[in-house]
Parts: structure tokens; C-alpha cells; sequence
């Protein structure tokens, strides 16, 4: 059976493009992974309220699937509704599958404080009104913003925007901003992913992006303790500081 050790469940609003190809990136031997995709048009209110109608039904199609956990990755979509949305989604994911669950700015929010971090860069490819909505959700979530910019990129053409584009776009966010206490970078729809680590070593200071902080988020709740290299500080922490939830030396020394 794929995932002989674990299966995680994957709800995305669009396509697994980026998202399969990460999770890849971990080499996890014997930790599967099941996607369901509600494939919306593009950044349009009306298909994020029409994709979250079916996300319990998704959930339910995981069960079945005898997943081990359930991600939904649609951060736009949550942040749209306003604080406790991603709340109220887990508790319904829960309640109508018995898995436990995450969505993608649940994780990411954990990941801040993680890192203990309360000062917020955010560097995005949303449109104005997902960068506003976004904003504000963070703010509600007692998090100061103090730095912002987003590339406003094309719904269909995330996945083209190359690596080291997105990479000097976040040195140049995060850099901007010596108060920040770490740099955001969601959606996981674009190559960030692969920019992570490097944007920590030449700012010195880490970066919580789409896909690691979820995935984090899933291998940390079901014990999947395997060292992830070259995918920043958060994935690498699972295996030098799991029971601690606080930087290490070695991840000191990475950003310093």
C-alpha cells in the first residue's frame, strides 16, 4: 500500500502541481500522500464559496481512502471568511471523518510561533483583494504586519513564475525589513518551495512558506521524525528539535 507508514490527505482548491512535486522533495520512505483538487477558475469570491461547500464532502472521500490526516490548502478561501474560519473547518473536518486536521494558515500561523515570531514580512503572488484579505486575517490573529508586497500574479500562470524570480522578490521583502521576525510566503501554487532555504541563508532569518508548513504541520502531528535537508529551517526542525518546538544551535547557525 503507498504509505505503509502514514497516509496524509490533500484538499487543494486547484491543481497538484507544485504540491505533489514537493511533498517528493522529502524522500519520505513509506509516507503517502491523496489528493482531491475542487479546481477553481482563478482568484473569483464566487468559486472560493462554491469550492467550500465540498470541502467535508473531500474529507470524506479521504476517509475512505483510510488517510492518517487531513490537509486543506486553500488559504485564500479561509482568510476571505475571516478569523476562526480555519477553526470551525477543522472541527467540521473532524467531526464528519474522525481524522485530525489542518488547513494551510492554521500551519502557517503554528509555524510563526514556532519560530516565535510575531512581526510579519509577507511577500505573496495574490491580487490586491486576497493580499487585503490575507492581511487582515493575520492582524485578527494577533500578528503585526510590517512589511508587504505581493508580485500579483496570474491565477494560471503561478507555476511558471521561475525560481529565482521569487527568490530575489523575498530577499528583497524580508531584507526591507530588519524588524521583521520572519518572512511569509504562502500559496502553493508557485516554486517557493525550492527558494526557501536560500532566502534564509542570505537573510538570515527564516521563512514560512505553503507547502513546508503545512506538510510540517502533518508529519509533526503524526510522528514523522525523518530529516528533511534543503527545504529550510521549519521542515529540518522535525529531526533536530521535535519535542522542544524551539531553534536550535543549528538552526542558529543557519541564519546567522
Amino acid at each position: 500500500m503507498n504509505g505503509w507508514r502514514k497516509r496524509i490527505g490533500f484538499i487543494s482548491p486547484s491543481v497538484h502541481e507544485t504540491t505533489m512535486h514537493d511533498f517528493f522533495q522529502y524522500k519520505l520512505e513509506g509516507v503517502g500522500i491523496v489528493g482531491i483538487t475542487s479546481n477553481i477558475a482563478g482568484w473569483i469570491k464566487g468559486d472560493f464559496e462554491g469550492a467550500m461547500t465540498r470541502v467535508v464532502e473531500d474529507a470524506r472521500s479521504l476517509a475512505l481512502r483510510r488517510v492518517d490526516y487531513i490537509i486543506y490548502a486553500g488559504t485564500p478561501l479561509l482568510v476571505s471568511r475571516g478569523k476562526g474560519s480555519d477553526i470551525e473547518l477543522i472541527r467540521k473536518i473532524r467531526e464528519a471523518t474522525g481524522i485530525e486536521a489542518t488547513t494551510s494558515v492554521t500551519a502557517e500561523m503554528a509555524a510563526f510561533e514556532h519560530f516565535g515570531a510575531k512581526r510579519i514580512a509577507v511577500a505573496s503572488p495574490y491580487p490586491a483583494n486576497v493580499q487585503r484579505d490575507t492581511l487582515d486575517f493575520l492582524r485578527a490573529n494577533g500578528f503585526e504586519i510590517v512589511k508587504e508586497a505581493s508580485m500579483d500574479i496570474g491565477f494560471h500562470v503561478l507555476h511558471d513564475v521561475p525560481p529565482f524570480e521569487i527568490y530575489r522578490f523575498g530577499r528583497d521583502v524580508i531584507q526591507s525589513a530588519p524588524e521583521a521576525d520572519v518572512l511569509y510566503m504562502p500559496c502553493p501554487q508557485w516554486q517557493v518551495q525550492s527558494v526557501v532555504a536560500a532566502i534564509e541563508r542570505d537573510a538570515h532569518k527564516p521563512v514560512v512558506a505553503g507547502d513546508p508548513a503545512k506538510y510540517w504541520s502533518a508529519l509533526k502531528s503524526l510522528d514523522i521524525r525523518d530529516r528533511i535537508e534543503g527545504c529550510g529551517m521549519l521542515l529540518r526542525s522535525l529531526s533536530e528539535h521535535y519535542e522542544t518546538g524551539k531553534p536550535s544551535s543549528a538552526d542558529i547557525r543557519q541564519v546567522s
